[in-house]
């Protein structure tokens, strides 16, 4: 073959090389900043128009992506009450309040590098994709709620601090339709060993690779101070910066390297034309 020839060759492989790879570098960085908080400072999903005994269960999005949301209003011993779970977004900036009415402020005081954030509360807080993808993961930190309470216990006398030993974390499941493909796990409080990283205060990435492609992640919290009612440790994180990366389908890369592979004959036979 002629040198030109494999000249040309070499240059379609290396466009193959690196245009097939990109298709899988495409990643949508969520961050918040898009949602219209209102003036309270958190959004829970209260739309305004229920009245006790009335819940309702309705995701809000960022990016595309789908965070749960459940919020209702009940009665007990003639007095209303809200609630909700799930997720809530954020830009409140409060480190010093321990009380529970502080439950939306993140630790280490508004988001990372922005002033919208996200909160998941309970067993309820799961992240539901669009399509199918790999989620490299988010920046997470304690809220000031539950970081105080597990360094000072809660005002209450319902939760200690935790003692040497103690810890808090929250364990991410990813899943695929009906399977599961993994789950990785972050410790918001870590008092164990000789040197324990103690209660976090500032904002950390949360690495989600292991849990491969998903298409909803669900999150669980877990920790050393329990009681008879399970965990007493406000069962809290802040998200920011969720970064989601493209899985694209096969006839995608395909596509792709069959016009890389065109546009390199096309060449060749110009230059066979014009030799």
């Amino acid at each position: 073959m002629h040198a030109s020839t494999n000249r040309l060759f070499a240059s379609v492989l290396a466009g193959l090389v690196i245009l097939v790879p990109s298709a899988f570098a495409m990643a949508v960085v969520i961050d918040f900043q898009n949602l219209p908080v209102p003036p309270s400072g958190a959004f829970n999903g209260n739309p305004g128009t229920l009245v006790p005994g009335q819940s309702v269960t309705s995701p809000w999005t960022s990016g595309g992506v789908a965070f749960a949301n459940t919020f209702g209003i009940d009665s007990y011993g003639g007095f209303d009450y809200e609630y909700w779970s799930g997720f809530a977004y954020s830009d409140v900036v409060n480190t010093t309040d321990a009380a529970f009415t502080n439950q939306y402020a993140s630790y280490p005081g508004g988001g990372f590098g922005s002033s919208t954030y996200a909160v998941a509360y309970s067993r309820d807080a799961v992240v539901t994709l669009p399509v199918a993808a790999t989620v490299a993961g988010f920046r997470i930190a304690n809220t000031t709620y539950a970081a105080l309470t597990m360094k000072n216990g809660d005002l209450y006398g319902f939760s200690a601090p935790l003692p040497t030993g103690g810890w808090f974390a929250t364990t991410a499941t990813g899943r695929l339709g009906v399977t599961t493909t993994g789950t990785a796990t972050f410790y918001l409080a870590d008092l164990r060993g000789a040197t324990p990283p103690g209660v976090l205060s500032s904002w950390s990435w949360f690495d989600l690779t292991s849990l491969g492609t998903v298409d909803r992640i669900e999150f669980s919290f877990d920790g050393s101070d329990k009681g008879s009612f399970g965990l007493n440790t406000p069962a809290y994180f802040a998200m920011d910066d969720l970064t989601v990366n493209a899985v694209p389908e096969p006839a995608t890369l395909a596509a792709v390297a069959v016009a890389t592979l065109a546009c390199g004959v096309r060449r060749l036979r110009s230059r066979q034309r014009h030799a």
